[in-house]
C-alpha cells in the first residue's frame, strides 16, 4: 500500500483546526491530489465519514478534488458549506480567475484564512526530490532540471526518474507533457502554440486567432496558465513543452495559427521582435513580416540581428540584398566564418554591387582577414578595390596598407573623410595618426590618435573595422614605453572591453614587470581568445611570462603551443611585440631557424617604412636581447646601430640605445658597474624594469670579484623590485677583494651547486640521498635568505656567489663569454 504524502505544516495546521476548512490551489501536476489523499486518511483516522458531493448532507466531512471541473452550482454549494462551518471541507482546484463561482469559493475560504497555494518547485525542492530517488543532488543538473521543467512537479519527477535510469531527461519531460496534453482539452495545445509564437494570451486575441467565442477564450486562457506548462512570469512555454504542442497539432495547424496571428499583429502594429522571428520560423511568408524583421534587425544588437535577418529571409526577404548587413552582423557577433563566407559571395559578384556595398564588403572581408592574423590579405583586398572605389572607407584602407608595410599604396588612398560624421572623422584621424607615427613627429602622432579615440568613443560602433583606435594607440604606447598612457587608453572604454583590448592590457602588465597580473589575465583570457590575431598575442604573452620566470619547461611548452599560430602568421607593424617574444623564445630553445624568416620579413617591413623609430625601436631591442641570448655579440651590432639612429628621434630609443651599448660592452668583457647601473635604471625609467634587472644580473655573472657581483645583483633587485632594496651607488671593482662568506649552510650550498647546474629536484635528491620534497624546502629557504624575486634571479645570484662552478658545463661562445640565457 503506497505511503501517504506527508502534509506540509500549513496544510496540517488547517486540517487540525475545528472545523477543518482548507482550499488547495495550484497548477496541474502540482501535487494537489496526493495531498488530498493524505487529508482523507487523516480525517478517516478521526472516525469521520468522508464524501465528495457538496449537495449530500450525509458525509461527516467533504474532500473534493478538481473543483474547477465541477458545474457552477456544485461549486457554489461548496462555498455555502464553507460559510456554514457545519463540517470539515477540504477542496483542491486549479486557478480559474475568470469564473465567478470559483471566485466565490475562494472568497469563502479566504474569510477563514484557509488558503494554501502550491507553487512550482524551487531548485532546492527539486534537490530534495532527487535525493529521495537516490540521486546525488549536484547543483548543475538540478539547475538544468529546473530550467527544463519550470518546476512543474510531475514534469520534474519524469526528468529526475530519467536521470536516475540513465536516459534522456529532456525526452522524458517532453513525454510527460505529451501525455498531459493527449488526455486533456483538445484546444489547450492550440493556446500553448499561440503562446510559443509570441501571443499575449489576451482573451480577445485568443478568440480571434482560434475562432472561438469570448467565454471559451477566457476559459482556455485560464486553463493554459493553470497547466503548469507556461513560465510563471512570462506566459512562455517551459522548455520541456516548447515543441510538444506543435507536434500534437501538426505542421498545417500550426502554420494556420501563425498566419492568423501574424495578420492580426501586423494590422495592429504590435508585433515584437521575438514574435516576428517565431512567426517566420513557423513558416509565415509575408512581405510585411519580412520588411518588419529587416527593420528590427537593423536596430538590434549584432547577435540578435543575425537571427532576425535570417528570419526575414525565411519570411521572403531577398537574401542577396541582405548579404552585406548579414556579414556585418555576423562579424560583429564574432562569427568570422559566416562573415567570410558572405563577403566571398559578395565579392564574387562585385561587378553587380553598388559602390557603397562593394566598399562595405571589402571592409568586412579585410577585417575578417586581419582578425585571422593575415593583415597582408587585408591589404591585398584594398589594393584590389583601389582608391576610386573605396569612397568613405579610404582612410581605413590607408591604415591597413600602412600597417601591412605598403606606404606607397597607402598614400594613394589619402586620409580625407568623405563626410563629417563621427565614424568618418575617427577613421580619418586614425589613418593620419598612424601615418604620423611612421614618418613624422611622435607627439603629433599620439595627439592625433588620442583625438581619434575621443571621436570614435562618441561614434556609432555598428561597423566592423580591421582594428580599433584604442588598440592601435595602445600598441604605439607599448612600443614607445608609455605604459601608463597605454593603460589609460585601454581602460577608457565604457562598454565591456574586447578580448583584444584585454590582451593588450595584459601586455602592458608584462612589459611593466607585473608578472602576476599578466599571468592572471592570460589564464582568464585563454578560453576566449579564438581568433588568430588574439591567439598570436596570447601565445606571445605566455612565452614572455615563461621567459621572464626562467622556467625552461614552461617556455618549451609555450613555444610548442604557439607553433600553429606562428605557421600562419603574416608579419605587420601591429604584431611586432608577440613576434619579438617568440623570437627570443626560439633563440633560447635553440630553434631560431623556425622563426628566422618572420624576423627577416619584419626587418624588411621596417626598412620599407624607412625605419620608423617609434615602432622599430622595440623590435631592435628584441634583436639586442636575441643576440645576447645566443651569446653572439656580432649579431647585436646592427640592432645597436638602428637604436643609435632612432635615439636622435625619441627618448625611449635613446634609453634602449644606451642599454644596448652597455650590453655589448658586457658581452665584450667590459662590465663597468657604473655604466651597467645607469643603463639598468634608465630601462626601468622607461617602463622596462625586468630588462634592466636582467642587464644588471647578467653583468654580475661577468665580473671577477664577488663583492662587485653582489652589488650588481642588489642593483638588479632594486630595479626589479623598487620597494625591496635601496638604490646604491655603482660598485667599484676591488682588485683583490676577499670573497664574501656564503650565507648558506653546507647542505644548502650543496643543493645550490646542483640546482645551478640545471638538475631537477628529483636528480638533486638522488645525488644527495634526500627526497625531492626536501630539496624543494631547501631551495625555498635559500630563495628567502637571498631575497630572490624569481627563479631566474635566484640562479643569477647563486652563480654570482660562486655556486655550481664545479658541476655545470658552462656554455661558451667564440669570445669565451658565459651564456646569457636565463
Amino acid at each position: 500500500m503506497p505511503q501517504p504524502t506527508p502534509l506540509p505544516r500549513d496544510v496540517a495546521h488547517a486540517v487540525a483546526a475545528t472545523p477543518t476548512r482548507l482550499l488547495l490551489t495550484g497548477p496541474a501536476g502540482s501535487g494537489k491530489s496526493a495531498l488530498l489523499s493524505s487529508v482523507r486518511q487523516t480525517l478517516a483516522g478521526r472516525g469521520l465519514t468522508v464524501g465528495t458531493d457538496p449537495r449530500s448532507p450525509a458525509p461527516a466531512a467533504l474532500v473534493v478534488d478538481d473543483a474547477h471541473t465541477l458545474p457552477a452550482e456544485s461549486v457554489l454549494a461548496l462555498a455555502e458549506q464553507v460559510r456554514r462551518g457545519e463540517r470539515p471541507v477540504v477542496v483542491a482546484t486549479e486557478p480559474r480567475p475568470h469564473r465567478s463561482d470559483l471566485r466565490a469559493l475562494l472568497s469563502a475560504f479566504g474569510a477563514h484564512s484557509a488558503l494554501v497555494e502550491l507553487h512550482p518547485l524551487s531548485p532546492r525542492e527539486i534537490a530534495g526530490r532527487a535525493a529521495t530517488l537516490g540521486l546525488t543532488p549536484r547543483p548543475e543538473p538540478i539547475r538544468a532540471v529546473h530550467r527544463l521543467t519550470g518546476g512543474a512537479r510531475d514534469v520534474v519527477d519524469a526528468a529526475l526518474a530519467a536521470l536516475r535510469d540513465g536516459t534522456d531527461p529532456r525526452r522524458a519531460a517532453a513525454a510527460r507533457v505529451r501525455d498531459r496534453l493527449g488526455g486533456g482539452d483538445p484546444d489547450l495545445p492550440r493556446v500553448l502554440v499561440l503562446a510559443g509564437l509570441g501571443g499575449t494570451l489576451d482573451p480577445l486575441e485568443v478568440a480571434t486567432v482560434l475562432g472561438v467565442d469570448a467565454d471559451r477564450a477566457r476559459e482556455l486562457v485560464d486553463a493554459a496558465r493553470a497547466s503548469g506548462l507556461l513560465t510563471v512570469d512570462g506566459d512562455v512555454p517551459i522548455p520541456a513543452a516548447a515543441a510538444v504542442p506543435a507536434a500534437v497539432l501538426g505542421t498545417h495547424a500550426v502554420r494556420t495559427l501563425a498566419h492568423r496571428l501574424a495578420a492580426l499583429r501586423l494590422d495592429a502594429g504590435l508585433l515584437t521582435a521575438d514574435a516576428a522571428r517565431a512567426l517566420a520560423e513557423a513558416g509565415v511568408a509575408d512581405a510585411r513580416l519580412a520588411a518588419l524583421l529587416v527593420t528590427l534587425a537593423d536596430a538590434a544588437e549584432p547577435a540578435q540581428a543575425r537571427t532576425l535577418y535570417d528570419a526575414a529571409i525565411r519570411a521572403g526577404a531577398d537574401a542577396d540584398a541582405l548579404d552585406v548587413r548579414r556579414a556585418e552582423a555576423a562579424g560583429l557577433a564574432g562569427d568570422l566564418a559566416t562573415a567570410g563566407q558572405l563577403t566571398d559571395r559578395l565579392l564574387d559578384r562585385a561587378g553587380a554591387l553598388p559602390a557603397g556595398e562593394l566598399a562595405a564588403a571589402t571592409r568586412i572581408a579585410a577585417t575578417v582577414a586581419a582578425r585571422r592574423g593575415m593583415l597582408g590579405r587585408s591589404a591585398d583586398l584594398y589594393e584590389w578595390l583601389g582608391p576610386e572605389r573605396a569612397g568613405a572607407d579610404a582612410p581605413i584602407a590607408a591604415t591597413v596598407l600602412l600597417a601591412a608595410g605598403r606606404p606607397g599604396t597607402a598614400a594613394r588612398f589619402g586620409t580625407e573623410a568623405a563626410a563629417p560624421t563621427s565614424s568618418a572623422a575617427a577613421a580619418q584621424l586614425l589613418a593620419a595618426g598612424l601615418r604620423e607615427s611612421v614618418g613624422g613627429d611622435g607627439r603629433v602622432a599620439m595627439n592625433t590618435l588620442t583625438r581619434a579615440l575621443s571621436v570614435h568613443g562618441a561614434a556609432d560602433r555598428t561597423r566592423l573595422l580591421p582594428d580599433t583606435p584604442e588598440a592601435i594607440t595602445a600598441l604605439l604606447c607599448l612600443h614607445s614605453g608609455e605604459l601608463a598612457h597605454a593603460g589609460a587608453v585601454l581602460g577608457r572604454a565604457t562598454a565591456a572591453p574586447s578580448v583584444r583590448h584585454r590582451l593588450l592590457a595584459a601586455w602592458t602588465a608584462l612589459i611593466g614587470g607585473d608578472l602576476p597580473a599578466a599571468t592572471a589575465a592570460a589564464d582568464e583570457l585563454a578560453p576566449h581568445a579564438t581568433e588568430q590575431r588574439d591567439l598570436l598575442f596570447l601565445h606571445g604573452l605566455r612565452v614572455g611570462l615563461a621567459r621572464r620566470g626562467g622556467d625552461v619547461g614552461a617556455l618549451t611548452a609555450a613555444w610548442t603551443a604557439a607553433q600553429g599560430v606562428v605557421a600562419e602568421y603574416s608579419v605587420d607593424l601591429l604584431s611586432l611585440l608577440p613576434l619579438g617574444e617568440l623570437w627570443l623564445a626560439a633563440v633560447r630553445l635553440g630553434e631560431a631557424d623556425r622563426i628566422a624568416h618572420l624576423v627577416g620579413q619584419a626587418q624588411d617591413l621596417l626598412t620599407t617604412l624607412d625605419e620608423p623609430p617609434l615602432w622599430g625601436a622595440t623590435l631592435h631591442w628584441y634583436g639586442v636581447q636575441a643576440a645576447i641570448a645566443a651569446d653572439r655579440p656580432a649579431e647585436l651590432l646592427p640592432h645597436a646601430r638602428a637604436l643609435g639612429a632612432a635615439a636622435e628621434t625619441t627618448a625611449y630609443a635613446a634609453a634602449l640605445a644606451r642599454a644596448g651599448q652597455a650590453w655589448l660592452r658586457v658581452l665584450q668583457g667590459d662590465a663597468d658597474p657604473a655604466r651597467v647601473q645607469a643603463a639598468a635604471e634608465s630601462l626601468a625609467a622607461i617602463g622596462l624594469p625586468w630588462d634592466g634587472a636582467r642587464l644588471a644580473g647578467e653583468a654580475a655573472l661577468r665580473v671577477d670579484d664577488t663583492a662587485t657581483a653582489t652589488a650588481l645583483l642588489q642593483v638588479a633587485r632594486a630595479v626589479r623590485h623598487p620597494s625591496a632594496a635601496p638604490r646604491t651607488a655603482a660598485p667599484t671593482p676591488a682588485a683583490d677583494a676577499p670573497a664574501a662568506p656564503s650565507p648558506l649552510s653546507d647542505r644548502e650550498a650543496e643543493v645550490a651547486d646542483l640546482v645551478v647546474a640545471g638538475l631537477t629536484y628529483r636528480e638533486v635528491g638522488s645525488r644527495l640521498y634526500i627526497s625531492a620534497k626536501t630539496v624543494e624546502h631547501h631551495v625555498a629557504r635559500i630563495r628567502r635568505r637571498l631575497g630572490a624575486g624569481s627563479r631566474s634571479e635566484l640562479i643569477s645570484m647563486l652563480r654570482a656567489l660562486g655556486h655550481g662552478a664545479e658541476v655545470r658545463q658552462p656554455a661558451t661562445s667564440g669570445n669565451g663569454g658565459i651564456s646569457a640565457c636565463p
